[in-house]
């Protein structure tokens, strides 16, 4: 193929060129692996709570902060029909001090041993009724903290300090860009209404749901499914649109860059174009070794990028402080078959160029 020996004998220009889209397939992995590792931090506890449904308070407008239900109406959601099973959920952001000294902050979740809201221990033990100041921490949490299951940390709420005890290591995720903590309910309540009298406290924030049909609005509440919950963390919505706004502007650029190299290489070969043509070559065949051209650099190009990123977020993941940035299979494809798509887009400048050759003007240029 005429593409492959002149990549084979003009190493040092090709090299380059892969180099450059190397860079920006990398640039565009780690702007997909930052947008992953956000989504990721603002609510993936929230993604694996064992539920099909997730009620709110009918005037929270969707928010686990405004949403406050109580007794009653968590009753009335178990009730409702279609639903299979239930379990009330509390939320309280609380600060801690870590191992280091540093003060952080936590999602405390307050849960009922025993019901659909209750994580698995990975490590340690669950939770029982008796576990009044327990808590079961995600391995995120750990790692901040630089404590382990077993240890002693104190809590933090308004102008009070709680001393908790470890008891088991979760592997929930993070709510609200804060590592999950789970304690009992009656604890959550504690921590959150201080002193004010069981009878005027909330029972809960939000009440999971389990079963078919349950999505809409009840007595005092309103049931949604995961994905609408997630969309309506606070922060969420203006976070994706940033990150898929860098994530456009990593394709188009990628693109024009890819279309600009080999545009400028096929003005550089428009006599040995012409040459080609005059003996019969065709157009398509003619450009068909520009597109072979840009997909083996655009391959080459991932081949290092990809692995590039992968390690990169590896060591990312050893630092003291968590750098919020995955990658998952499925980003990783997809990423790098628009990336093709884009690359070959951007060679399509090329092939307008190609079929505006005309041999007889191109060879007598030549001369």
């Amino acid at each position: 193929m005429i593409g492959l020996l002149e990549i084979r004998r003009r190493k040092f220009q090709f090299a380059l060129i892969a180099l450059i889209v190397a860079l920006i397939s990398y640039l565009v992995l780690m702007i997909n692996g930052l947008g992953v590792g956000l989504n990721e931090q603002a609510g993936s506890a929230l993604r694996n709570f064992n539920a099909d449904a997730i009620a709110y308070s009918d005037n929270a407008g969707l928010s686990v902060i405004r949403s406050e239900v109580g007794e009653a109406t968590i009753a009335a959601a178990r009730r409702a029909a279609g639903v299979t099973d239930a379990a009330a959920l509390g939320y309280v952001a609380a600060n801690y001090r870590s191992e280091h000294g540093r003060i952080r902050s936590a999602a405390f979740i307050g849960y009922d041993p025993g019901t659909i809201g209750e994580p698995r221990a990975t490590r340690g033990r669950s939770l029982t009724t008796a576990d009044r100041y327990g808590l079961l921490a995600d391995k995120g949490f750990l790692k901040a903290s630089g404590l382990k299951v077993g240890d002693t940390v104190d809590i933090r709420v308004r102008l009070a300090s709680t001393p908790f005890v470890i008891v088991g290591e979760i592997d929930q995720g993070a709510f609200f860009f804060q590592p999950a903590v789970y304690v009992l309910r009656a604890t959550w309540r504690e921590l959150k209404y201080g002193d004010i009298p069981d009878a005027d406290q909330p029972a809960a924030s939000i009440i999971l749901l389990k079963g078919k049909h349950i999505i809409g609005k009840g007595p005092g509440y309103e049931a949604v499914n995961k994905d609408t919950a997630f969309a309506n963390i606070e922060g969420v919505s203006g976070q994706q649109a940033t990150v898929v706004s860098l994530r456009v502007f990593g394709y188009v650029i990628g693109a024009l860059i890819i279309g600009v190299f080999f545009y400028v290489l096929t003005l550089q070969k428009v006599a040995h174009i012409g040459v080609l043509k005059a003996v019969g070559a065709s157009s398509f065949f003619v450009f068909r070794q520009v597109l072979i051209q840009v997909v083996v650099i655009t391959g080459f190009a991932l081949a290092v990028a990809v692995p590039l990123a992968f390690l990169t977020e590896q060591a990312l993941q050893t630092l003291p402080d968590t750098v919020p940035i995955a990658f998952t299979n499925r980003m990783v494809l997809t990423t790098s078959a628009l990336l093709f798509v884009t690359a070959v887009a951007g060679a399509l400048f090329s092939g307008r160029q190609v079929a505006g050759v005309d041999p007889i003007i191109a060879l007598g240029q030549q001369q």
